[in-house]
């Protein structure tokens, strides 16, 4: 995750559906963007991925026809290391189950070359967003913020699991993502016991 993100009172910046969507059309009618730069971005946001994991990824299916990327660039940093992992796509709300034939475009083209550049991809993405005219505080770690609360909100995976699939440490995840995954619950939980109080000192 990204530490300056998560420390916004309201957590990390992520995509929202909507946001998804309306990067994919403006790729799609780019005339400097392409069908591989479109894959890469649909890659971060089904699988969850660093930008810096796009180097030397590789894309299958399961035994079912679902996408599976195979991450095999392992990072390590002061929060720890990050280990080869295979993570199965989780789509966007409102996506075909093949994420836009997704498989079938990973076997026409692949990724773009500038992606596999150790030199950064994910700066070259936020060029690209800045170019496609997107909300100026969104960045291409968004994609990976939203796969998290998608995993968290919407799967309702435990953290270890979400954290398994990131592949980083739970203590990260709940350092990263945990305002934005436990402050809905958390404030109707301080909800429910304020009015259970009121309900209590009124004698009903």
């Amino acid at each position: 995750g990204n530490g300056k993100a998560a420390a916004h009172p309201e957590g990390v910046r992520a995509f929202s559906d909507q946001e998804i969507q309306l990067l994919r059309e403006r790729i799609e009618k780019s005339t400097k963007l392409g069908a591989t730069d479109l894959l890469a971005w649909d890659i971060l946001a089904v699988f969850g991925l660093r930008p810096q994991e796009l180097i030397g990824l590789e894309v299958k299916s399961d035994a079912q026809g679902v996408p599976i990327a195979v991450v095999t660039r392992s990072k390590r940093s002061s929060k720890g290391a990050t280990r080869p992992r295979q993570v199965p796509a989780v789509p966007p709300a409102g996506w075909p189950t093949d994420c836009y034939v997704l498989l079938l475009r990973w076997r026409a083209h692949g990724l773009p070359e500038w992606s596999q550049r150790a030199s950064g991809p994910g700066g070259h993405m936020t060029q690209q967003l800045r170019r496609l005219q997107m909300p100026s505080d969104l960045t291409s770690y968004g994609l990976r913020h939203a796969f998290a609360l998608r995993l968290g909100l919407e799967l309702g995976l435990h953290v270890r699991e979400s954290a398994e699939l990131m592949g980083h440490s739970p203590q990260v995840h709940l350092a990263t993502y945990g305002r934005r995954l436990d402050g809905p619950s958390l404030q109707r939980k301080v909800q429910k016991l304020v009015a259970g109080r009121g309900r209590q000192a009124a004698g009903v």
